[in-house]
C-alpha cells in the first residue's frame, strides 16, 4: 500500500496505576521491531489516567524505553503514603511526588504539543463533568492536565484550580478510545487506525456476595472503573473497521492490584505483556504496517 494512503495511527491507553508499565513493555518490542520511536510513527494520542502520563510522555516525544525506565525508577516515589491518611477525606497516596516529576517532564501549554492529544479527566463542579484537554486549550499547563487525569478517588487527592475541582477521567472514560476517534473524526479526519493498551488486562471475575461501603467503593474502582469497558473497543471496530483497530489485552489469570508497587508484582505485570507479544507479534507486525 502506498504510504499517503496508510491510515494514521492513533494511539489510546487506559488507566490502571502502575499496570501501566505492562503496556509500556510492549511498546517497547514495538519500537525495537521497527526501529523507530513509536512517537514518529502516531498521529494521535489519547490516555486517561497512568494512560494519560503514557500519552503525554509520547507525545513530548519520548521513547516507549525511556518513558518505561522513567516508570519503573519512579513508581515507589509516585506511590509515596499519605501520612494523614487516617484522618476524614484524605487520600492513600501523596502526590506531590508525582506533581513534582510531571512538572519536570511535561512543559509548556496543552496547545504547544506538536500532534493532536486527548487526555481526558472529571470536571466535578463544571457545567459538563466530561472534560478532555486538547491542542485548542492555551491556557492550560501540560503537567495539570494529565495530573487532573491521575486523581484516582480514594488514591489520590482532588485537583483543585481556583473554584474548580477535577479527578480521574476515569470515572467517565477509563477507556478513551472513542475520546481520539471523536476528535479526530471532528477535524474530518478518518482515515484512522486505533492502537488500543487494555492496562488492566482481561482478569477473573471473582466477587460475591454484599460489602461494605468501603468494599463497594473499591469493587466499584478496581472492577467497574480501572478494569477494561469493552463498548468504547466495540464502537471502535464498528466506525473504523475490525481491521483497523488492535486491542492489545493479554490475559490475566488474578486482578492485580493498581497500587501493588513491589518488585515482584511489577516484573510480573512486565513479563505478562512481553509474553503477550510474542504471541500477537505477527498480528501487530500486520497491523503496524497496514
Amino acid at each position: 500500500m502506498a504510504e499517503s494512503i496508510r491510515k494514521q495511527l492513533c494511539i489510546s491507553v487506559e488507566g490502571g496505576g502502575m499496570l501501566g508499565i505492562g503496556p509500556l513493555a510492549f511498546m517497547c518490542r514495538l519500537e525495537e521491531e521497527f526501529g523507530k520511536k513509536l512517537c514518529d510513527l502516531t498521529h494521535a494520542f489519547t490516555g486517561t489516567s497512568t494512560g494519560a502520563i503514557i500519552a503525554a510522555c509520547l507525545a513530548e516525544g519520548m521513547s516507549a524505553h525511556d518513558i518505561f525506565n522513567l516508570y519503573k525508577s519512579n513508581l515507589k516515589k509516585i506511590f509515596t503514603f499519605n501520612k494523614y491518611y487516617a484522618f476524614p477525606k484524605q487520600p492513600k497516596y501523596d502526590n506531590t511526588n508525582l506533581k513534582k516529576l510531571l512538572k519536570e517532564k511535561l512543559k509548556g501549554k496543552v496547545s504547544d504539543w506538536e500532534k493532536p492529544i486527548y487526555i481526558t479527566t472529571t470536571f466535578m463542579n463544571g457545567k459538563s463533568v466530561e472534560k478532555v484537554w486538547d491542542k485548542g486549550d492555551t491556557t492550560t499547563d501540560k503537567w495539570f492536565a494529565v495530573l487532573t487525569s491521575t486523581a484516582a478517588p480514594t488514591y489520590f487527592d482532588v485537583i483543585l484550580d481556583g473554584d474548580k475541582s477535577f479527578c480521574d477521567g476515569g470515572l467517565w472514560a477509563n477507556n478513551p478510545a472513542n475520546v481520539v476517534i471523536a476528535g479526530e473524526f471532528k477535524k474530518g479526519n478518518r482515515n484512522l487506525k486505533l492502537l488500543h493498551f487494555n492496562t488492566s488486562m482481561d482478569t477473573p471475575n471473582t466477587e460475591s456476595g454484599n460489602h461494605t461501603m468501603i468494599g463497594w467503593a473499591e469493587y466499584l474502582l478496581s472492577d467497574w472503573i480501572a478494569r477494561s469497558s469493552k463498548s468504547p473497543i466495540f464502537v471502535a471496530q464498528a466506525t473504523l473497521g475490525e481491521d483497523c483497530v488492535f486491542n492489545a489485552s493479554p490475559v490475566c489469570s488474578k486482578k492485580i492490584k493498581m497500587d501493588d508497587i513491589s518488585d515482584r508484582t511489577v516484573n510480573e505485570v512486565i513479563e505478562i505483556w512481553e509474553k503477550y507479544y510474542e504471541s500477537v507479534r505477527n498480528n501487530i507486525k500486520a497491523f503496524m504496517e497496514r
